[in-house]
């Protein structure tokens, strides 16, 4: 919906919170209707998560956990840190767990008793930190390097039953077996310890959006001259992406190597040339665009399988990768932006592995969490009264580097050398490499390792010693890959990239990709993500959401539509990716008709879109077709004994469950069934839900097979495989009365675009046509499309009095 500018100051004339759902504005011709719609909503958001985290202090959900070892260098004269690992939930979607930028406290269940008396260890404050195994190849038992790690900080006096003060060290009674090398550890169930979480429910995701938009928008200090001139175009520009001034940006000017890299003068590494001469022609269009970039803001749209990524990979590795760039001072530093975490992870892992193939040495870190460290750094410049010596004025910021010591100094792990280093990792080991120049941080850890407890200035001298510490290392960092929340703030102080990607931006809400715009000013924001798979999470508070407290909120959907989403309704996307490179087997048509006005095409021949493994998986999917043709390598396998169980609020269909299970290790033991990348590896398969349930119990019946399948096999609900896909993927639609909510065309899309060679739906037709009382049908929107197209096409799979085989 777009307003013309008087329809904007009339709405405006009257702003009051309403009580029923607006209708979501493309445009904004004035920036307070921005500013209300999107404060308000955030805020009620805000309000909203508070209220769920003190539903899950309420709960009191139990943790498995292993105590492993005391952090001695962290400890003080009131406190001493412990390192735990913690087993994560099984659901995917990971809520009620802890990430490195929430805070919390935790409950130990157990109590300890000394000398007569029993203590409860409750309240301790917490933080998760990154594993300090996850990247160690010598560990003995492999699962530690997946556990969460939590750094808690246990007090060192306790009141015994007389009154009097003693000090206990009361973990140690609870600790895991010690040895003399960490990396032996076994975590034995007889040394498991049950934990509550207990949160603190301010949210700092919410906090660093309304900052980004508030540093917009609110008058600045002196001191404070905040956003710069082209960060403030690019803000409006957003606004009203056709009416506003624009500068234009030539990125080929800056780095001429992306006129034509092929010359010889440029010295780009053979590795990343011949992944830039496989570009199509959609992926030069693109490269060819970043010569006109208004006000330095560049969308990049991509449809499933199109590269989008590898664009972003190799648009990076051309610009830092070159001998131009060598001969510099310093390679231009880019920031690498995902609002997923495990997005961050993946794409750190690609391009660190892509310059390590090409032979480029570049320093590229993975960097956790920076606005909660540098945040409660603030309390070190408290008044006397308030800068009481406890742990709470050493900032996370210097807690995170001291773990890191202490676990260098007193075990004897080492980091994977093909591991992308964390920011405190890259900071021990700047460390180690030049303790010259540190010499005073060196005299303080120290003190520490001699166990002296340091005095309230001591604290903030090695908070200074490591902020200078960190402040060099981010200075010759080349790539930077984190999340907008972490990258917020003053994080801006210690890294100024030259590019910033946003991935997945039409993943990310509104204020988030503000945050990148607010800070910093680099040549170029480039945006890449597709609108027609993803949109910003917003909770709905349905009538579950209001017994718990949660507001209605009434700028959901304006929520949902991120920058990219507008900017695409409003055809202001710079360059579109459309040729599919993932789909073999025809697999593409049927989204490509769906989603993409058919624009969405193949890039491969229609000879070459069946190669044997693919051919050979068109015989194994006819077979279950009783013998008929397939113009494309999808089926609906329609089980007409099959139903829903619930259990809680979500469900699982144990018909559905046996079967998909046995096909899925008839597969893993065909020999023609072979990965499309590496003919010498066997197929990948991806098993894809909509439920939680569903997912726990395929998770459950997989953990039983041989490592050999397991490797071979991943299960995810639809939310989570965006990004990821499969040589074959079974789709469990679970349901079989109603369409539930796979009836939603992001959803879908995401679901149907997974799979490279070949794919099979679990659905029946009642959740295309949904029966009602009346003995008439309700055609639903999308599976409909899905259940005619496959039928039309004789590629429903009719099966009856199947019985479930609960494996």
């Amino acid at each position: 919906m777009t307003l013309t500018l008087s329809e904007a100051e009339n709405l405006l004339s009257s702003q009051t919170i309403p009580d029923t759902a607006l209708i979501p504005l493309h445009t904004f011709p004035i920036q307070d209707e921005f500013i209300f719609r999107h404060e308000n909503g955030t805020e009620i958001e805000l309000y909203n998560e508070q209220r769920l985290l003190q539903d899950l202090n309420e709960r009191q959900q139990q943790f498995r956990s292993w105590v492993i070892a005391p952090l001695d260098n962290l400890t003080t004269a009131f406190t001493k840190p412990w390192l735990l690992l913690v087993q994560t939930p099984e659901s995917l979607d990971m809520k009620g767990f802890p990430t490195t930028t929430d805070r919390f406290r935790i409950d130990m269940v157990s109590t300890v008793k000394r000398m007569g008396d029993e203590y409860s260890l409750v309240h301790l404050p917490a933080t998760r930190i990154p594993n300090p195994f996850e990247s160690v190849e010598t560990m003995q038992h492999p699962r530690i390097s997946v556990f969460a790690a939590f750094k808690v900080d246990v007090p060192r006096s306790w009141i015994n039953s007389a009154g009097d003060n003693v000090e206990l060290d009361l973990m140690s009674a609870i600790r895991i077996g010690s040895g003399t090398d960490v990396t032996e550890i076994a975590l034995r169930e007889s040394d498991c310890q049950l934990l509550t979480i207990e949160w603190d429910v301010m949210s700092v995701t919410f906090e660093a959006e309304l900052d980004a938009l508030r540093y917009f928008v609110n008058e600045k200090k002196l001191k404070d001259k905040g956003p710069t001139m082209k960060s403030q175009r690019a803000f409006h520009m957003i606004q009203n992406f056709h009416s506003s001034w624009k500068d234009f940006y030539d990125l080929h000017k800056d780095f001429p190597q992306l006129n034509n890299p092929n010359l010889a003068k440029y010295g780009v590494p053979t590795e990343i040339l011949q992944r830039y001469n496989a570009f199509n022609e959609d992926h030069l269009r693109a490269l060819n665009g970043l010569q006109q970039i208004p006000n330095g803001l560049y969308f990049v749209n991509g449809c499933p399988g199109s590269g989008k990524t590898e664009w972003n990979m190799i648009l990076a590795g051309l610009i830092q990768c070159s001998m131009a760039q060598k001969r510099r001072k310093r390679r231009a530093p880019i920031l690498f932006l995902v609002d997923i975490n495990k997005a961050v992870d993946d794409a750190a892992k690609r391009y660190y592995s892509l310059c390590h193939r090409a032979g480029v040495k570049l320093r590229i870190v993975r960097m956790h969490g920076w606005p909660l460290e540098m945040r409660e750094s603030a309390k070190l410049n408290a008044s006397g009264a308030t800068a009481k010596q406890d742990n709470s004025v050493v900032p996370d910021f210097t807690h995170r580097f001291l773990v890191i010591a202490g676990l260098a100094k007193h075990t004897t792990l080492s980091r994977n050398s093909n591991a992308v280093p964390t920011l405190d990792e890259a900071a021990w080991e700047y460390f180690e490499e030049n303790k010259d120049m540190f010499a005073g941080l060196q005299k303080l850890l120290g003190k520490l390792d001699g166990g002296v407890a340091l005095a309230t200035t001591d604290w903030k001298h090695i908070r200074s010693h490591v902020s200078r510490l960190y402040h060099a290392v981010l200075t010759r960092t080349d790539f930077v890959a984190t999340t907008p929340v972490a990258a917020s703030g003053r994080f801006s102080k210690f890294f100024q990239p030259d590019i910033i990607f946003v991935d997945e931006a039409s993943h990310a809400r509104e204020l988030t990709t503000l945050i990148p715009l607010a800070y910093f000013t680099p040549k170029a924001w480039i945006f890449t993500g597709d609108v027609k798979q993803t949109q910003p999470f917003v909770r709905d508070a349905r009538e579950t959401g209001k017994q718990i407290g949660l507001r209605f909120n009434p700028f959901a959907q304006q929520l949902q539509l991120s920058t990219m989403a507008r900017a695409d309704h409003v055809d202001a996307i710079n360059s579109r990716l459309l040729i599919n490179k993932r789909a073999f087997g025809n697999l593409h048509r049927l989204p490509s008709a769906m989603f993409y006005e058919g624009k969405m095409i193949s890039g491969y021949t229609d000879a070459s879109r069946y190669p044997e493994s693919v051919a050979h998986l068109t015989k194994y999917l006819q077979k279950l077709n009783n013998g008929r043709y397939l113009g494309e390598n999808r089926i609906i396998v329609n089980m007409e004994s099959s139903s829903e169980d619930k259990r809680r609020e979500s469900y699982w269909n144990p018909v559905h469950h046996g079967w998909v299970l046995s096909q899925v290790e008839n597969l893993l033991q065909d020999e023609g069934f072979r990965d499309l990348r590496d003919r010498e590896t066997g197929g990948a398969i991806m098993i894809a839900t909509p439920y939680s349930t569903a997912v726990k119990e395929y998770h459950a019946a997989v953990k039983r097979w041989p490592e050999s399948w397991q490797s071979r096999v991943q299960v995810l609900t639809v939310d989570k495989a965006q990004g990821n896909e499969a040589d074959v993927v079974f789709l469990d639609m679970v349901r079989t009365t109603t369409a539930g909510f796979m009836d939603d065309p992001k959803r879908l899309n995401v679901a149907i675009t997974r799979a490279r060679q070949g794919e099979i739906i679990m659905m029946r037709k009642a959740m295309a046509y949904i029966p009602r009382k009346n003995g008439r049908y309700l055609r639903s929107n999308y599976l409909s499309q899905v259940w005619d197209d496959t039928l039309s096409q004789n590629r429903i799979v009719t099966i009856q009095n199947h019985r479930a085989s609960v494996m």
